[in-house]
C-alpha cells in the first residue's frame, strides 16, 4: 500500500516526541532533535517506523482543498 505522507507534519511530530523526552530528563534526546531537524524525508520515514509510528496518521488528504 502506498501512502503519501505529509513530511512536515511527520517532522513536527518527531520533534515534539524528542523534545518531550528531553524535557523530562532524557538529555540524549536533544541529539534526536538535532538529527530530526536535518534528516531527509526518507530518513524521517525510517525513524518513524523505528519508533513505531503509524504513517497513516500523517497521510496527505487528497480530498482537502
Amino acid at each position: 500500500m502506498k501512502i503519501d505522507v505529509d513530511v512536515d507534519q511527520l517532522r513536527e511530530s518527531l520533534l515534539d516526541r524528542a523534545g518531550s523526552a528531553a524535557g523530562v530528563g532524557f538529555p540524549a534526546a536533544m541529539l534526536d532533535v538535532v538529527d530530526t531537524e536535518e534528516e531527509s524525508p526518507q530518513e524521517l520515514l525510517a525513524r518513524a517506523e523505528r519508533e513505531g509510528l503509524d504513517l497513516r496518521d500523517f497521510a496527505v488528504d487528497d480530498n482537502a482543498e
